[in-house]
């Protein structure tokens, strides 16, 4: 976040803006235009009627389906929409005064966090052009707040569930811009006071995050009736919970896993298909290779995400709430498959 340039402020104003688009709806020609002459993206945006269906399809596939853009699911433990994260956000647009409309399940979607960055650019860019630095400083604090409270929390998750489940390139490439803006914008912020009101009428004071969720070490471990046997409900909640197991594994994951084992995972919600797919391992026997399987999918998402810890080394302190807990879910699986050999032995015996 190069202080001082008005072209660059504009540059990322314009992509802020194009990326909220691209989040909130499917893409039109007008879009597909704009795409195709921005060098990194241009090269996956395709130029025909045809090809716009596919892309339109494959939106309701990724965001509809799998990549659900809200914060809430990715931070809250509910499971649900306009949650306590999505409050938290509309404090902030309402603080920021950011009130677009638009035709969205709850204000923490993706495309309205990345169009507040692009309102905040602007109020930046007019700073810059009538020379008004209290209201310039506002303008980066409030970004600075808008990536570190929010964007680049959960992001790096959810695009990691985009690249996951995309079959069109353009979706790819576009969760990799995403990230790149992101994390070069919290990089080049970082050391930015929090939050500087401009005045005490225009800004509230910050809301207070909710408390207790850091943590819920035990809700991996949860027991129904004695030590020697879990809840399976419970250990599904803990796997399909992303602040739990510290990732976002999504239907198409679901799928994937069963396709492995030789089982159809009919398409339902997120819980109830991890939960048939542990009941149907489990009457052909093939737990031991869906608890190697899972603990795959955690290993790769660590790694992934150890990856970009390394890229941005900014991000360490959000990395470090995910990784622990991928940590943990692995923890999880593995002593469950040893409890389930030592069980299976027993019966054999």
């Amino acid at each position: 976040m190069e202080h001082g340039d008005g072209d660059l402020s504009a540059a990322r104003q314009s992509l802020y803006a194009l990326l909220a688009r691209l989040y909130l709806r499917p893409p039109d020609l007008a879009v597909l235009a704009t795409l195709r002459s921005i060098p990194d993206i241009a090269d996956t945006a395709p130029e025909t009627t045809d090809a716009l269906e596919h892309l339109q399809v494959e939106y309701e596939a990724i965001f509809g389906r799998n990549a659900y853009p809200y914060e809430s699911l990715y931070v809250d433990h509910d499971l649900m929409l306009n949650t306590a994260a999505a409050q938290r956000f509309a404090q902030l647009c309402y603080q920021c005064g950011f009130a677009e409309e638009t035709t969205v399940g709850a204000p923490d979607h993706l495309g309205r966090q990345l169009g507040l960055m692009a309102h905040l650019l602007a109020i930046e860019i007019r700073a810059l052009r009538e020379q008004n630095p209290a209201l310039l400083r506002w303008a980066r604090a409030q970004q600075h707040r808008c990536l570190v409270e929010h964007l680049a929390h959960w992001t790096p998750v959810f695009l990691g569930v985009v690249e996951r489940v995309a079959d069109h390139p353009l979706y790819c490439t576009i969760a990799r811009v995403t990230l790149e803006l992101i994390l070069d914008d919290l990089e080049q912020s970082d050391g930015l006071p929090p939050w500087i009101p401009l005045s005490e009428h225009r800004v509230a004071p910050d809301p207070s995050p909710t408390a207790g969720r850091d943590e819920d070490d035990g809700a991996l471990f949860a027991h129904a009736g004695d030590d020697n046997e879990r809840d399976l409900n419970q250990i599904v909640r803990s796997l399909i919970i992303p602040d739990v197991a510290g990732m976002f594994i999504s239907r198409r994951d679901i799928g994937a896993l069963g396709c492995r084992l030789g089982i159809k995972a009919p398409l339902r919600e997120r819980m109830q298909m991890m939960r048939d797919l542990f009941d149907a391992a489990a009457r052909f026997e093939r737990i031991p290779a869906l608890l190697d399987h899972l603990d795959e999918l955690f290993a790769a998402e660590f790694w992934r995400l150890a990856v970009v810890t390394e890229r941005y080394p900014v991000w360490t302190a959000h990395a470090r709430h995910w990784l622990s807990r991928l940590e943990r879910s692995r923890a999880m699986i593995r002593e469950l498959r040893t409890q389930f050999l030592a069980y299976h032995a027993q019966e054999i015996e």
